[in-house]
């Protein structure tokens, strides 16, 4: 992948966790970058890289929101 697909890409990703972070949808984002970047790439994988990029934003907002409030894990649990 050259440079500047790869630029285009990493600032979408950016803009899209952005998104997702205050009103959620940043995969709305994302997916038209990955498939615009990448045209040979199968839409299978492109769907599954950007479920994975979304996956991994849930949970760092997960694991950052449990180390910054206090859970009460009775209840959570």
């Amino acid at each position: 992948m050259d440079p500047v697909s790869l630029t285009t890409l990493l600032t979408a990703a950016a803009m899209a966790g952005w998104v997702d972070a205050v009103v959620g949808g940043g995969g709305l984002l994302l997916l038209p970058a990955l498939l615009v970047a990448a045209p040979g790439v199968p839409v299978a994988t492109a769907l599954g890289t950007n479920k994975l990029a979304a996956i991994f934003g849930t949970s760092t907002a997960a694991v950052t929101y449990a180390r910054r409030t206090k859970m009460d894990w009775g209840v959570a649990g």
